[in-house]
């Protein structure tokens, strides 16, 4: 795979809506440039935690065990359905979303998206690691992005999340944590 076609295929792959996404834009509200630079950071180095050492060392390994790539999908549901409950509960409008950058970090760490990209998409790369590793941060960035974009025009550009869009964000996890689910057991 050469360079600009690994670059439509992340940027294809990472604007789909997912857990991480759905959490960068819940994350929008009271956004300033040093949260929106915390929140790529997680992002991004969530990602690279993941996807280095799987297409360098664990991708022979979890090609022969796809048990563990099944296990890997089914934490991923049980965090995205804990996200999704914990925001449910977040009962008092205007209060800040009970998400964190924490919990972001933790949501793109266990991505399935990463172990596609670590598994399929970087080693299939005809080109230096650190140009494909610089290409992935840049789509990254520009994904996540346009995310936070897109829960500041459907949040609003207050300091809070309402509570009407916590309980559709929270809908919207557990949507994922279900489809995370049939994934792994299907």
């Amino acid at each position: 795979m050469n360079l600009p076609t690994f670059s439509l295929g992340i940027l294809a792959l990472l604007i789909l809506p997912g857990p991480t996404n759905a959490v960068l834009a819940m994350m929008s509200p009271g956004l300033t440039v040093k949260r929106l630079t915390s929140l790529l950071l997680a992002v991004v180095s969530a990602y690279l935690l993941v996807i280095l050492p799987v297409s360098g060392i664990a991708g022979p390994f979890l090609h022969a065990h796809p048990a563990i790539a099944q296990a890997v999908r089914l934490i991923s549901a049980v965090w995205v359905l804990f996200l999704a409950l914990k925001l449910w509960r977040s009962q008092s409008e205007g209060a800040a979303a009970p998400v964190g950058i924490r919990e972001l970090f933790l949501t793109t760490l266990l991505n399935p998206k990463a172990i596609i990209i670590g598994l399929t998409m970087v080693p299939a790369v005809e080109a230096p690691l650190l140009l494909t590793v610089l290409i992935f941060v840049a789509s990254v960035t520009v994904t996540s992005t346009l995310w936070i974009v897109l829960g500041r025009l459907i949040i609003g550009r207050g300091t809070a999340m309402p509570l009407l869009a916590q309980r559709c964000a929270s809908a919207v996890l557990m949507f994922f944590s279900v489809t995370l689910v049939i994934s792994a057991v299907g």
